[in-house]
């Protein structure tokens, strides 16, 4: 079993691919690895679609937001949806210095 952090930055208004990511991080969890996302830059957007997120966190995934991200976007943090957990720089980095783990930077 792998551990996987999936770090994106793109929102998917500028890239469909983002919606492709996180079904790839919802069946790589299936599969029975341990899967995290970490939301930076634009994909904090994500959190106005709680659906995606919401799915995602139903299946086991690890949902982070990174909370400069969403100060600096005017976002409120108290809106995203349950499971999303909210963090900084320190935090992604103890997440990537994870002995197991195999970051993918989208």
């Amino acid at each position: 079993m792998r551990s996987y952090l999936f770090i994106e930055t793109r929102g998917a208004h500028e890239s469909p691919d983002v919606l492709n990511l996180f079904e790839l991080g919802g069946t790589l969890r299936e599969s029975g690895h341990e899967v995290t996302i970490f939301l930076t830059q634009n994909a904090v957007l994500a959190l106005g679609r709680s659906d995606p997120l919401a799915d995602l966190i139903a299946r086991g995934v690890g949902v982070w937001a990174d909370d400069y991200s969403i100060a600096a976007r005017g976002l409120d943090p108290d809106r995203r949806p349950p499971g999303v957990r909210l963090g900084g720089a320190a935090d992604l980095v103890r997440l990537l210095m994870a002995p197991d783990a195999v970051p993918v930077w989208h």
